[in-house]
């Protein structure tokens, strides 16, 4: 039931309104209140829907009321009374808000009834709009909360098993699977065209290739699709049925073909995909994240568009000591001091064992892979962001900007320069 706050100092008008109609039929509830003041604090009280309300008021006028109501942001539909010679009165009601007038002298019940029914039903779309948006915004907040908890389980946060048990639960998500797979996409470089069509504008770029590896992926029997940055784009894919390893794969390569096609084609982008092994459990996520991504980073020195890493041939001892050591790499990328034997020493190996071992994962020495790592670092803070390029060479280990700009272009065969063009 809608409320309908009239007010008037006239007390035979309030009457007129609220007693010669039968509100109630309308579904209407009705209150009254002689002057300004009056309304105003009933206003505040009360969650009224449609105020009626006389210009010339003692106390309070009906636009010094409805200026009030508008500087506290009360949600209400206006409809003044107005009396002979007010129109300029009137006219400036309506620039606070009021949705229509009546003319006091002349007005019908009928008149009235139409006017309160036409308020009525805007209220109501306003308040069909209000839940709408809510619904919207709690759909919103609910995956952001699943992203950050399941970028929480990538990153190998701690969690006591009820609090993860909860979660898992609340985001409708499956303790037991019987097959999961990371799939890092890496964005290696965004062509000219990217930047065209966007304007340049980074968050609709990632909001739209979020949108197409979605799409692509659908085919898939499970997946959730997470973003941190621009650069990076982290797919979990899993089933909840029995299904043979080889057959996960296969529907996998299925939809990462047209994945690739897709953004190659239309989008121009140059990219690598990274794939992990296959896991049984959500908190796998953490170990299946770091070999996903450690073979997207593979793109950017042999080019090729797609790994697994299941050709590490079963050397999981070997694996895990790469990719804890990649992981200490690109948290130290700015120390001008990095080095093979800091690496070695952080993982508790020697620099000649760590060295072989190192080459035998990668396919690459060890110089070849840090030196990659910042030239790509500075190309994505170069497109990303406004630092100068001496600012640049420093958060990427380099004290001299000349030699960043030249082992740039010797990489990747253009300058820095053109990069923006």
């Amino acid at each position: 039931m809608q409320k309908i706050l009239i007010v008037d100092d006239e007390a035979f008008s309030r009457e007129a309104i609220a007693e010669t109609i039968n509100w109630e039929e309308y579904q209407m509830q009705v209150l009254c209140a002689s002057n300004g003041k009056e309304a105003l604090k009933l206003l505040m009280e009360d969650n009224v829907d449609i105020l009626i309300t006389d210009i010339k008021m003692p106390e309070m006028s009906g636009l010094e009321l409805l200026a009030e109501v508008h500087k506290l942001g009360i949600d209400i539909e206006v409809i003044v009374l107005s009396s002979y010679n007010e129109f300029d009165l009137v006219r400036q009601a309506m620039r606070l808000g009021t949705c229509d007038y009546l003319f006091k002298p002349t007005m019908l019940p009928n008149d009235i009834i139409e006017s309160v029914l036409k308020a009525a039903q805007k209220q109501k779309g306003k308040e069909i709009d209000k839940k709408a948006i809510q619904q919207q915004t709690n759909i919103y907040n609910a995956s952001k909360g699943k992203e950050a908890f399941l970028l929480d389980l990538m990153n190998g946060r701690k969690m006591e098993e009820d609090v993860f048990d909860k979660k898992m639960q609340n985001f409708q998500l499956s303790l037991k699977v019987n097959g999961l797979v990371i799939i890092v996409f890496k964005i290696i470089k965004y062509l000219g065209s990217m930047a065209e069509i966007f304007e340049n504008d980074n968050y609709l770029m990632k909001a739209s290739v979020c949108n197409v590896i979605n799409e692509t992926l659908d085919q898939l029997p499970n997946h959730e699709l997470i973003s941190s940055n621009f650069n990076e784009y982290i797919v979990i894919a899993w089933s909840n049925e029995s299904v043979y390893e080889k057959e996960l794969i296969h529907q996998i390569d299925q939809a990462l073909q047209k994945t690739a096609e897709f953004l190659e084609k239309f989008y121009k982008i140059d990219f690598a995909i990274g794939i992990s092994n296959i896991g049984n459990q959500m908190k796998d996520v953490n170990r299946l994240y770091k070999e996903a991504s450690f073979e997207a980073d593979k793109g950017d020195l042999d080019h090729k568009k797609v790994h697994y890493a299941n050709n590490f041939g079963g050397n999981t001892l070997l694996l895990r000591e790469i990719l804890t050591s990649l992981d200490y790499i690109k948290e130290r990328l700015s120390d001008k001091d990095l080095s093979l034997q800091m690496v070695a020493d952080y993982i508790g190996v020697s620099k000649n064992y760590y060295s072989k071992a190192f080459k035998e994962v990668t396919k690459v020495n060890f110089i070849d892979y840090i030196t990659r790592l910042r030239v790509e670092k500075a190309r994505n803070l170069y497109i990303n962001s406004d630092l100068k390029i001496y600012e640049i060479a420093e958060k990427v280990g380099y004290s001299d900007w000349h030699y960043l700009y030249s082992v740039y272009k010797k990489l990747l065969g253009h300058s820095m320069s053109q990069e923006k063009r």
